[in-house]
This record gives structure tokens, sequence and C-alpha cells, in this order.
């Protein structure tokens, strides 16, 4: 057997010849932008693969509409990456929001922990996933959330309610704990988890 490892990705923005319009770029060849996105020069725009952040179609997507903005209206608006999802569509699909368990400690934040398995909701149950499972990652006290990890089938679309909540209000996950959700349906799985949040270590029994 063997393992392909494809880790890394280098800059092809030299393509575009960035230099001559003294646009800057950095060591790697990366578009140097600001919190706008503007480039080093002035009124001249960088988004998607170029800038070397989060290499996601609809990040670009993203990027496009506050470039929009950015460039022809009176509006300016900052890049805000603090909730970007992604996924892998294998088998086990995986997908993800935020920070780990572990980025969380390493920033300094209070936190707790919540996990729940695929077979502990009907549905799960049913479709006898008994590797697919949910972790969630939240702030002490104020209940926000720092992070959302899936491992399952249909990973990508649970993770995207959360994406939702991270980018809404408080970004906290209460608004889950005052909704009903439809029974059975995976996304139970989801509600699981925040109900069984605890400080990491330890597990929060069933």
């Amino acid at each position: 057997e063997e393992v392909l490892l494809a880790a890394g990705v280098r800059s092809n923005a030299d393509l575009l010849k960035p230099e001559k319009t003294g646009v800057e770029t950095d060591e790697k060849g990366w578009i140097k932008v600001n919190p706008y996105l503007e480039t080093t020069k002035e009124s001249i725009w960088a988004l998607g693969d170029a800038t070397g952040k989060f290499m996601f179609r609809h990040t670009a997507n993203y990027e496009s509409e506050l470039v929009w903005i950015n460039a022809f209206t009176d509006h300016r608006h900052e890049v805000d990456y603090h909730a970007v999802p992604h996924a892998v569509y294998g088998h086990p699909q995986v997908a993800g929001v935020g920070l780990t368990e572990e980025k969380a400690q390493d920033l300094g934040y209070e936190i707790l922990v919540g996990r729940a398995s695929y077979l502990d909701v009907t549905k799960g149950y049913a479709m006898a996933e008994k590797d697919g499972m949910v972790k969630v990652v939240v702030e002490q006290g104020t209940g926000k959330i720092l992070g959302c990890h899936i491992v399952g089938p249909h990973a990508a679309i649970l993770v995207q309610q959360i994406v939702y909540l991270m980018n809404a209000g408080e970004q906290n996950y209460y608004p889950l704990a005052d909704s009903q959700v439809i029974h059975p349906a995976l996304s139970e799985v989801v509600i699981d988890a925040f109900s069984h949040l605890a400080p990491p270590g330890h597990v929060h029994a069933h």
C-alpha cells in the first residue's frame, strides 16, 4: 500500500504580473490585501486563491460581494473569516467550521465541548451509522459557538446550520435550544451535541 500526501499550495499570481501595476506580493507570492481586500495599489482589489487565504469557491463568492461593495459604494466592510465552512466529500464525509478544541484553548478561551454519535438519534440509528459523530466547541459563560466538526453522511449540510448561527446575533447556540427539530432527522445529532456540553477532558454521560 502507498499513501499520497498532497499538502501545500503555491501561488500562481505571478501569471498576472501584479508587480507591473505596483501591487505587492508576499514572500510566497500571494497578493497582499488589507482588511477590505484592497491591494497595496489604491483602487486595485484582489480576492479568491490569489490572496492565499481560505481557498474555497464559497469564500471567493463571499469576497467578490465584499469587493463590489467596497469598490463601488460609499460603504466599507472588512472581510470576516471567523466562520468559514469546509467539507471533504469522501467516505466518510467530513465538514467543519471555526476552531478546533485545541486551537480554542491555544487562543485562551475557556471552553465547553459537546459530542454526539449518529447512533444517539433515531435517524442515525436507523442508518446504522456507528462511526458518524458531531463535536462542538463553545465559550463558557456566553455560549458563543467557536467551532463545530462533523464526520458522517450529510456532514456538509448539517454544519451549515452552525455557520448561520455563528454569523447571527450573539453567535451562541441558544436558538437551537429554543427550536423544534424535525424527528426523525439527522439534524437532531447536532442538537444532541450541544445538550452534552462539558469541560475539556470530561465525558458527559448520555
